[in-house]
């Protein structure tokens, strides 16, 4: 197996008013080619509902944090593990979505002495299906053609525009069904580079590279959880979590499941208000 070592992981903090620093923080983790500006202002929202603490996270080779040859959902939890440790939080609670939420499921698994509760966002304890490495590896080719054909002088509104409809157009009906045109999925994290064009924030390369070994970069999941966990989910998504179901009870007995009419595989763009309310909800249980 590659050696490596955890990365420092770059955030944003939320502190709410009249904040508890002594209750367990948030940590919020996004999905593979976002960043921490995906999660809008969802994480305010929970701090300022909890009185928590929030710190909003961007996993190696995304959005601030350093670029790694070395990339999997393993490293990710070291990296959570070692980020945890640098803040002084012997807890954290956990707000994944897609591979954040994969981060979470494993970080609870390895250590669940160290993670209060969870709430994972459209995705199970499985590894990934075929069809969802397909369409991941896919869509990651396609932004990398649609950077190279923009045309230069464009704001970073319009070019993330440029690249969902180039990825939108290029893609067939079976996957675009899955996707929303709205204004929420242009969130594309992009940088300017010196000539007035534009470069993705993500190690895209990187991340094509570790998708072509579905297997190298998810192992199976195992051990067992049985603190508070949420599982909030799409039920437009590919993503199939209600399926999981019998396998996640198996590993988080005391699994919660939100299943949400309207959504695809990212339900706090998809329905932030009926996301926001049932992940409150859960951070508040006793």
């Amino acid at each position: 197996m590659t050696r490596y070592e955890p990365v420092p992981l770059v955030y944003r903090y939320v502190e709410p008013r009249d904040c508890d620093k002594e209750k367990a923080p948030l940590i919020f983790m996004h999905g593979l080619t976002a960043s921490k500006e995906y999660w809008y202002e969802t994480p305010e929202v929970a701090a300022n509902s909890t009185k928590r603490r929030a710190y909003v996270i961007d996993s190696r080779n995304h959005g601030e944090s350093p670029w790694s040859d070395v990339f999997n959902f393993d490293c990710n939890v070291d990296d959570i593990l070692h980020f945890m440790d640098t803040i002084g939080a012997p807890k954290a609670i956990l707000i994944g979505h897609s591979m954040g939420g994969i981060t979470a499921i494993k970080t609870a698994l390895r250590e669940p002495e160290r993670v209060e509760r969870i709430v994972v966002e459209d995705v199970g304890v499985r590894r990934l299906q075929d069809e969802v490495i397909q369409m991941v590896r896919q869509r990651i080719s396609l932004m990398k053609v649609a950077l190279e054909k923009m045309p230069p002088g464009l704001d970073e509104t319009k070019a993330r525009k440029f690249i969902f409809d180039l990825i939108y157009d290029a893609l067939p009906a079976e996957i675009k069904k899955y996707m929303r045109v709205e204004e929420n999925c242009y969130m594309i994290p992009l940088r300017p580079t010196e000539d007035g064009r534009w470069k993705f924030k993500s190690n895209i390369d990187g991340l094509e590279k570790a998708a072509q070994n579905a297997s190298g970069i998810m192992t199976e999941t195992t051990g067992l959880y049985q603190g508070l966990a949420l599982f909030i989910y799409g039920l437009q998504s590919p993503f199939r979590v209600g399926s999981d179901e019998p396998n996640i009870k198996r590993l988080f007995p005391n699994a919660e499941f939100v299943a949400v009419e309207n959504a695809t595989h990212t339900v706090h763009n998809d329905c932030p208000e009926v996301f926001t309310e049932a992940l409150v909800a859960f951070l508040l249980k006793e």
